[in-house]
Parts: C-alpha cells; sequence; structure tokens
C-alpha cells in the first residue's frame, strides 16, 4: 500500500513476512554446533491474500481549471484508479462522475482496479468565483475546482430598484405641474387670435393631449399697467380707486363671457395653478420711463427713496394690486382666475440696468429695490386686509449665473450681494439656465456638472445664511444658439434646444424638493417679437407651414420642441431608486401601478450602448414595452418609437439623446420598501485652494445608515490644466477620486468655456460615515477655489441592487 495516506500501517500479509523470518533467524541462532540445520518436521504454512480496497491516492490527479466560462458544464482528465484488489466504493458531493465510459452519475456506486473516472462541475455564474467537487473512492478524498473568467470591464449599466420608493427630503412623486410647462398661460391671444391654427382646438390639444401645465405670465401685469391712470392724490403711484374698478371688470368677464374662447379658458384654468407673473424692467424700475397710454395718461413710478418710502415702492404696490385684484380673492369669489403663486420681482434686471446701459445703476440699488417690493407685495393692505401673505415672491432672475467669472468675483459682487441683502425676504433665488452651444466659436454648457455646481453654491450659501437651502425657480432654461440669431425657423435650432432641455430636466429632477418650477423657454408664437417677414422670434411651440423647406400656407402647426412634450407626455408616478455607473448617463424611473417609466438621457456627444437591469419584480411579467428615443439624424430631432418584447441585453442611445422606456407589467409594482435622500452642507465653504495645504470641512448631524450609498460632492472652480484629483480623505479614510464627472470636460480642446466649474462626485463608503464627519481635500497644485463641498447619503431599507 502506498505510505504517503498512512506510513504507520503495516498490513497483515507484512505481519506474516516477519514472523516468518524471526523465526528463521531464531533457528539459526540455536542451532548445535555442528554445522547445517536440522529440517522441520512439517512444511511451513500457506499464506492467504489480504483484500484491499484503498487505492492509491489520486487527488493531485483532478487538476483545477481556471478562466472558465460561466455557468457552464466542466469535466475533469479522466484518471485512473490502482492500488486495490477488489471493487470499492465510490461518492461524490458537489458534482457528478463517471467511470469509464459510463453515463454521468451523482448515485454512489463501486468500481475496479484500472478504472478510468472522470468528474464533471457546473462553473458558478458568477465572474472570478471557484466552485468545487469532492469525489471518495474506497476512503480516499479528491477535488475538483474550477475559477471562472475574470469579470469584463463593465460597461455602462443601468439599475433601477423597481421595489424601492426613493424619496428627496420628502418629495417620491413625478409633479408635472412643476416640471412639463410651457412659457405661456392659458389666457394668451396667440392660443386663440393670431392667424389660423391647423387644430381646431389647439391649446386643449396641447395641454390636455400632451398633460403640460403653464407656466409664466409677463404681459398681463403691463397690459393692465398701460390701461390705468396714475393716482391723482400720491404721484408715481396707481391709482388704487380705478385698479379695483378695471380689476372687477376683468374679473366678471372671465367668469361670465359665453365665447368659445372663454368656456375654454375656464375649462383649463386648472393648468394654471402655480402661474409666476413676472415684471420687467420698464417701466417698473423708477427712472422716469413713462407707463403706456392705451385708456389713460402716460406716467411713471415714483424715484422716491427714503425711510417712509424706499425706492421702489410704489412699483410693489403696483404689482401687490394686481396679483391681489385681477385674480380670484379668496375661496368664496366666484369671479376671476385662480391667483397667481408666485411673483418674480424682475425679468433679468442686470442684463438692462447694469450689463448693457450706458450708465450702470449700482448692483446694491437694485437689490435693495428687490427687498422693498417683496416686502410691499407682500403687506399691501386692503380693507384691513393683507390679501399676499401667503404669495410668494422671489429674485433676482438671473439671466446667466457664472459664479466663477474672474475667480469668483461674480459670485462676490452679485449673487452672494443679492443673498445678503435681500436674501431673506425673499421665497425663493430665481434663474435662467441656458447652454450656449455655438457662441463665439465656443460650446459652453451648463448641463452636466457645470449645473450640479451651480445650485451646490447655491445651496450651500443659503444654508448656511438661513438655515436651510432656499427654494429655486427656473423660469426660463433650455439653450440659446447665437450663429442662428435672427435667421428663419431651424429645425437644427430645435434640436440643439431639445437636447439641452431634456440633460436640464433631469438636473432639475434630482430636487424636487427645492425646486418650485421649471419652465423651458417655449413660447407659442411670439408674432411680438417678430424681426421680419422671414424671421421670426425663436424658440416657438408653433410655426407657419411656408416656414420649412417643402411646405406652403399660412396655417400654425407644430415646431419640432412639440417633440420634447411628446417624448413626457406619459411619464408619471413615484420615484423609484435608480442609478447609472457613468455619470454621463442620467437616469431617473418611476411606478405608477402596473407601469414603470425609466428614463434615460445621454450626455455624450456621440452615441453610445448601455444595458439596463431592473429589479424587485418577483414573477410580474412585462405585457408590453415602449422605447421612445428623441435623438438627432442629421441636425433634426427625430422622436422614434418602438415596441419590445423584452429589454434588450445592451441597447444604443445617440449622442446627446434622450430615451423612455414604458413598461407595462402584468401586476401592479409592488414598492415594498423606501430609501430616503438627504443632503448635508460643510460648515463651511468657497476656499481658495492652496498647493499642498490640508482645506478641512465638518460636516455634522448625519443620520448613519446600514444600507444604502453616500456620495462627497465638491464643488470646484479652477483654470483648465489646474488638477480636478485632489487627495480626499473622510474621518481618514482616503477615497478613490473618479477622473469622470458630468458631462464635456469644459475644456473641449480649448473651445469650452473659460476655466472648469464643476462638481466632482465621490463614492464614501457607509463603513466611514460617522454622525460629525471631518474631510481633508489637498491639492499638489494652486488656484481656483473649493465653491462648495456637501454629503449626499441615501438611507435605504434594503440593499440596493447593482451591477456587479
Amino acid at each position: 500500500m502506498n505510505n504517503v495516506f498512512m506510513p504507520t500501517l503495516i498490513t497483515t500479509h507484512q505481519l506474516n513476512r516477519l514472523l516468518i523470518l524471526s523465526l528463521s533467524f531464531a533457528v539459526i541462532a540455536c542451532g548445535g554446533s555442528g554445522g547445517s540445520a536440522t529440517p522441520p518436521s512439517t512444511p511451513p504454512p500457506v499464506t492467504t491474500p489480504v483484500t484491499d480496497t484503498t487505492p492509491n491516492s489520486f487527488s493531485f490527479s483532478f487538476s483545477s481549471i481556471d478562466h472558465v466560462p460561466l455557468d457552464t458544464l466542466v469535466s475533469s482528465d479522466a484518471i485512473s484508479i490502482s492500488g486495490i484488489n477488489a471493487a470499492t466504493a465510490i461518492s461524490i458531493s458537489g458534482g457528478e462522475f463517471k467511470v469509464n465510459e459510463g453515463e454521468f452519475t451523482a448515485s454512489s456506486t463501486t468500481l475496479n482496479n484500472n478504472d478510468k473516472v472522470t468528474v464533471r462541475i457546473t462553473s458558478a455564474a458568477d465572474y472570478a468565483t471557484s466552485s468545487e467537487l469532492n469525489v471518495t473512492i474506497g476512503g480516499v478524498v479528491g477535488s475538483f475546482k474550477v475559477t471562472t473568467v475574470p469579470a469584463p470591464p463593465l460597461g455602462k449599466v443601468v439599475d433601477v430598484n423597481l421595489d424601492i420608493k426613493h424619496s428627496v427630503g420628502g418629495i417620491e412623486r413625478f409633479d408635472r405641474e412643476k416640471f412639463i410647462t410651457i412659457h405661456a398661460n392659458h389666457t394668451e391671444n396667440d392660443w386663440y387670435a393670431v392667424g389660423e391654427n391647423a387644430s381646431a382646438d389647439l391649446i386643449t390639444e396641447f395641454a390636455e393631449g400632451y398633460d403640460v401645465y403653464f407656466g409664466r405670465d409677463a404681459g398681463g401685469i403691463g397690459w393692465n399697467l398701460n390701461n390705468l391712470p396714475q393716482d391723482p392724490a400720491k404721484a408715481g403711484f396707481v391709482d388704487p380707486a380705478a385698479t379695483t374698478e378695471r380689476a372687477n371688470g376683468v374679473r366678471w368677464n372671465y367668469t361670465n363671457l359665453t365665447t368659445p374662447r372663454a368656456i375654454t379658458q375656464r375649462n383649463l384654468e386648472y393648468r394654471n395653478k402655480n402661474l409666476i407673473v413676472s415684471g420687467q424692467q420698464h417701466p417698473y424700475w423708477p427712472d422716469g420711463q413713462l407707463t403706456g397710454n392705451l385708456s389713460a395718461a402716460s406716467w411713471a413710478f415714483s424715484q422716491i427713496d427714503s425711510a417712509n418710502e424706499p425706492f421702489g415702492t410704489a412699483t410693489g404696490d403696483y404689482m401687490a394690486r394686481y396679483v391681489s385684484q385681477f385674480f380670484k380673492q379668496g375661496e368664496t369669489d366666484p369671479y376671476g382666475q385662480t391667483k397667481p403663486a408666485f411673483v418674480e420681482v424682475m425679468n433679468e434686471p442686470l442684463y438692462d440696468l447694469y450689463d448693457a446701459a450706458t450708465n450702470p445703476v449700482e448692483l446694491s440699488q437694485v437689490f435693495a429695490f428687490h427687498k422693498t417690493v417683496a416686502n410691499t407685495i407682500r403687506n399691501l393692505e386692503i380693507n384691513g386686509e393683507k390679501p399676499n401673505q401667503n404669495l410668494k415672491v422671489g429674485g433676482y432672475t438671473a439671466a446667466f449665473p457664472d459664479f466663477d467669472t474672474d475667480n469668483f468675483q461674480e459670485w462676490e459682487e452679485r449673487d452672494k450681494l443679492f443673498i445678503d441683502m435681500a436674501g431673506a425676504d425673499m421665497d425663493f433665488i430665481s434663474l435662467h439656465l441656458y447652454d450656449m452651444p455655438r457662441f463665439r466659436n465656443t460650446v459652453q454648457l451648463r448641463k452636466g456638472s457645470n449645473m450640479e455646481a451651480t445650485f451646490d453654491l447655491l445651496e450651500h450659501y443659503t444654508n448656511l445664511s438661513f438655515g436651510a437651502p432656499k427654494p429655486f425657480i427656473i423660469s426660463e432654461y433650455g439653450s440659446q444658439v447665437h450663429t442662428m440669431l435672427n435667421s428663419p425657423w431651424s429645425p437644427e435650432r430645435d434640436w440643439l434646444f431639445i437636447n439641452s432641455m431634456n440633460a436640464q430636466l433631469m438636473n432639475f429632477l434630482e430636487r424636487p424638493n427645492l425646486i418650485e418650477m421649471t419652465i423651458p423657454f417655449i413660447v407659442v408664437k411670439a408674432e411680438w417679437g417678430r424681426i421680419s417677414d422671414t424671421v421670426p422670434y425663436s424658440h416657438r411651440l408653433m410655426r407657419q407651414q411656408k416656414e420649412a423647406a417643402g411646405e406652403t400656407g399660412d396655417l400654425w402647426v407644430y415646431t419640432d420642441l412639440v417633440k420634447f412634450y411628446q417624448l413626457w407626455a406619459n411619464v408619471n408616478g413615484q420615484r423609484a431608486e435608480s442609478k447609472a455607473n457613468d455619470l454621463d448617463l442620467q437616469v431617473d424611473a418611476y411606478v405608477d401601478g402596473n407601469k414603470a417609466y425609466i428614463i434615460v438621457n445621454s450626455l455624450e456627444m456621440e452615441a453610445t450602448t448601455f444595458s439596463l437591469n431592473t429589479y424587485g419584480l418577483t414573477d410580474n411579467d412585462i405585457n408590453q414595452l415602449i422605447k421612445r428615443e428623441l435623438r438627432q439624424e442629421n441636425g433634426v430631432a427625430v422622436l422614434d418609437e418602438q415596441t419590445l418584447t423584452s429589454i434588450p441585453n445592451t441597447m444604443e442611445i445617440g449622442a446627446e439623446a434622450t430615451i423612455i422606456f414604458e413598461i407595462t407589467y402584468q401586476n401592479a409594482i409592488a414598492m415594498a420598501h423606501s430609501a430616503t435622500e438627504t443632503k448635508y452642507y460643510a460648515s463651511t465653504y468657497k476656499q481658495a485652494i492652496v498647493a499642498a495645504t490640508t482645506h478641512s470641512f465638518t460636516i455634522a448631524d448625519v443620520i448613519l445608515t446600514d444600507e444604502g450609498e453616500a456620495v462627497l460632492r465638491l464643488g470646484l472652480g479652477r483654470d483648465h490644466g489646474l488638477s480636478l484629483l485632489p487627495t480626499v480623505t473622510f474621518n481618514d479614510v482616503t477615497l478613490s477620486v473618479p477622473e469622470d464627472f458630468r458631462g464635456y470636460d469644459q475644456f473641449y480642446n480649448g473651445n469650452g468655456r473659460e476655466n472648469f466649474f464643476g462638481v466632482i462626485e465621490i463614492p464614501v463608503p457607509l463603513s466611514a460615515l460617522q454622525a460629525t464627519n471631518t474631510i481633508n481635500v489637498t491639492f499638489d497644485d494652486a488656484g481656483g477655489f473649493i465653491s462648495s463641498l456637501s454629503l449626499q447619503v441615501l438611507n435605504s431599507d434594503k440593499a440596493l441592487k447593482r451591477a456587479e
């Protein structure tokens, strides 16, 4: 027997041989002195062979195999069994075996000397994972191990946990009233009385057909002002009596007229409840410019600036009377339309009053004006009551908030100053955010990381100033295509506007708790802005047929901008937890009964592929899957719709395109779990970057979690060429800083933004979180600022499924 396994074991056969040798030596030792031994009187005993069923060791013969495919039967080489002289038992665990040329089996049997044994096992379903079987032959155990191939480089993957509700600051539903809107209201002439529409009922077809809400009105307040006289008893103020009289007439007409237009307006009023009323620079800025003279003598708002009448009081007085008297005066008032929800003090004031002005006004005066107007609107008293106490007033409606300009001097001199002077009196911060894809031979985009940095800086500073971030209103967004200004309608310009809208909307949807309203700058027809017979106003929902190549006629039809609304037409429901492993894929998801809506927007400037994984749908099969993609083909927006039978393993998404999956399941989707997202801000902000210096921040009062994810958000403003990869420690744990961030690199081969302003999103292991956290950031080079620092924590009641 082989002594490798049992070196001290002596068989019966060997013992007999030893006894015989011992007896022989004994005879020789005890023999007579006469010389030869005396022959034995009896013959030697006959020995019987002993049964041996323990084979020679075979464990080294089953060689391990690496780099095998996933979930595949893998067989070993055949080995010969030796060292036995009788049938012996064979059994297996974790696999199958066969003897000689027999069938593979997992059932125990016997084999004989010189039989050949082959084993097999199914490899693991996961990458880089070992599987092992054990085979026992005559008491000797051998093993066979196979290891699957390493995981390939993970492509772009979107993971959606449809059974987990994702709440952000207490908000978990898709709010179409604040996110799917148009820059118009339901009473505008453009819907009813400007030319002839191809649709018999354009406004109803559009608003109810695509589930769109009305957003902003900057015209009604001015039209009525131009029909009102000055107060005869107080120069520079509107006449209160005349205002009341005209307001009563407007309200009565709205409710009692029986024309088709009036009936349609009342039917659609429910889509106008979040209306923003906005003033313009003229004549609301008190500089002597006269009101119109439609039915009254022209006059100008008071320019007095005193303790009893701060600069802007007269403007605030008129705005207050307009929003309180020209609309329903309380729940029981039967006359007029619903009162607006918001007032923007002034639309883009700094462009006209400062940037493009011959004699720029003091910025501090503009911001003091906002404070005065807001407080005057809120505190207007009529018949002993203050009707505007619940109205939200904000500003300053920055047109191009480039906080990082001149190494953050623009932030200090404009937005920070505004917050310091008037922020406490603002219910919201109002912004206009535009991509500029063709501006002086540059591509200057906000979508992606730049927009994140803009929001994060405002959030961080207002949180430090007021104990919580100020809400936002984005009353205009999209793109400005400067090379196509003053030119005819262009489907290419529409596409550039659409891809910006989709990407920016995905940014907004990440802040449903902080954003009050978002309105893409799409007006209806805007004949008031026409430049010439062949050059209309841009950014229109409607065009005349003759404006498109190959078409004729004067009927008003949709421009390609309607495809934005067609794409988003059905999206609704509770937000589901979702994430992409690549920051250039923006992802969101919603569940509405047995439907799931999964939105994927690409920030890549070329087509790319990704895979989609959905989790949490046990025994709930797909009834229907509709895939809508809004992309460009030869510069023209194309909305493509396909009906699929299942989610493809991989799929392509076009350059800067958007896909919305509308998936109908057999049963309602059970969202039995929840994940709550909370954002925490550091106790300090905006630190100048010094080389090889530790910049320390503290984030306190963090609620710890066992399941979920955490991301450190590092806002940076730096010149191109400076590092975006600092050393970052979180409670002494060194974090891995990703090289990628959302959107393009902002340098764009020297044709992008003047410098980088964006957010670096750094994963933080949950094990590193503490209630109070110390974050250290160190750069090797100097220059620029850390503009903001916050911690985004998703606290889930179950583990989040992610592609490995």
